[in-house]
């Protein structure tokens, strides 16, 4: 058996609470390094721990996750109070919110708890933060979408776009802002009480987050689980999510999305979605890591699908190589956040981009590697009429 198979079965068993025990011969050296790429290690060390040749090093990393997370989470709550102590009440998305749908959920870990702050109240939300102790480069509120802080080990991303404004495909989904932030609710999470979306949108929201992922350099299969997780959490109005969806031609992606919730992880198939196979979503999300980072050939691939989506065709090979040696400002803000502080250092940052590929090349690094990732990523994104 495959070491991707044991991986599905093993966060198949722990999300559906089931018992699954790895062949004899299952490469647990490996099996760990595919939990760390996809950050899964505490959830499937709840399934494996009683098997694990390694079982030293399993416990190790996950309790070391574990207790990482449960600090962050701490002091994610106490930024929450200071906030609403401050008259400054933003949406919770994603993370935090994703964690209590888990059997454990400090076991879900996240690297940044996501704040969505309507763009007009951003300035205050930038100097309450910073007077609350958080390090930040200077808002760029003309061009970015977001901003991100650090306190600690906390990390925060404020938004005041819930998607890039650069990418015409995704800044068209802004427009769904408004009904989120009308049909808000608050409740306790966490331990206080915050703002969050209604559980359709919050649905809607993690579907496109994931899809923005997807079109980009890949999406991991702990997003996957944290639509499953959702879904069977809160009832969900599945028509208004599609109707959002369809904005973006991906509702064949999200019947995938459902297929792969419905055949490993608990879901159940939403009524009347097309349904899409989901076997080479998930080769895809398996193979790219988290967020499409395993490699950084695998990263720079994604300027190539997102020129693709925004052209809605496959791009030409000499376009294709444009896109993937100077990407636009968005794409380039998710690996040189410096270049959020203003325009003009969208060049240099070209510069240092080539640079490292010329010097890492045969490390996972090359422009032919990221050519072909990405022409194979556009065919995918074909297959599930994203194109």
């Amino acid at each position: 058996m495959e070491i991707r198979d044991v991986f599905l079965n093993c966060i198949s068993a722990y999300l559906t609470k089931t018992a699954y025990v790895p062949p004899a011969d299952c490469d647990w050296d490996a099996l760990l390094q595919l939990c760390h790429e996809q950050k899964l290690i505490a959830p499937v060390y709840t399934v494996v721990r009683g098997a694990a040749a390694n079982a030293k090093q399993w416990r190790m990393a996950a309790l070391s996750d574990a207790a990482m997370q449960a600090r962050r989470s701490a002091e994610f709550e106490t930024l929450c109070a200071q906030l609403s102590e401050r008259g400054i009440c933003p949406l919770v998305v994603k993370g935090v919110l994703c964690r209590e749908t888990y059997p454990e959920p400090d076991a879900r870990i996240s690297s940044d708890e996501d704040l969505y702050v309507p763009r007009a109240q951003y300035d205050a939300f930038h100097e309450t933060m910073l007077a609350l102790g958080f390090r930040s480069d200077a808002p760029d509120l003309e061009n970015a979408h977001e901003l991100r802080y650090t306190r600690g080990s906390l990390l925060i991303e404020g938004h005041w776009e819930l998607f890039p404004q650069e990418n015409t495909t995704l800044n068209a989904l802004n427009a769904l802002s408004d009904g989120f932030w009308a049909r808000a609710v608050t409740r306790d999470v966490g331990g206080g009480r915050v703002r969050v979306p209604d559980a359709t949108d919050h649905m809607t929201f993690l579907l496109l987050h994931l899809f923005k992922h997807f079109i980009n350099s890949g999406a991991g299969v702990r997003q996957i689980c944290d639509v499953a997780q959702w879904s069977k959490a809160y009832e969900i109005d599945w028509p208004r999510v599609r109707e959002a969806l369809a904005l973006t031609h991906a509702e064949v992606f999200a019947g995938a999305v459902f297929d792969a919730g419905a055949r490993y992880f608990g879901m159940a198939f939403p009524e009347g979605w097309p349904r899409a196979d989901c076997a080479a979503l998930l080769a895809d999300a398996l193979g790219g890591g988290i967020y499409g980072s395993a490699t950084m050939s695998r990263k720079h691939s994604g300027s190539m699908t997102l020129a693709a989506v925004e052209d809605a065709k496959g791009a030409g090979r000499l376009k294709s190589l444009l896109r993937t040696l100077f990407p636009n400002r968005a794409v380039m803000e998710m690996s040189y956040p410096w270049v959020k502080k203003s325009a003009a250092l969208l060049a240099p940052a070209w510069v240092v981009r080539i640079a490292r590929y010329l010097v890492s090349r045969g490390s996972g690094n090359s422009a032919a590697e990221s050519m072909k990732i990405g022409t194979e990523r556009i065919a995918l994104l074909k297959q599930y009429q994203i194109l």
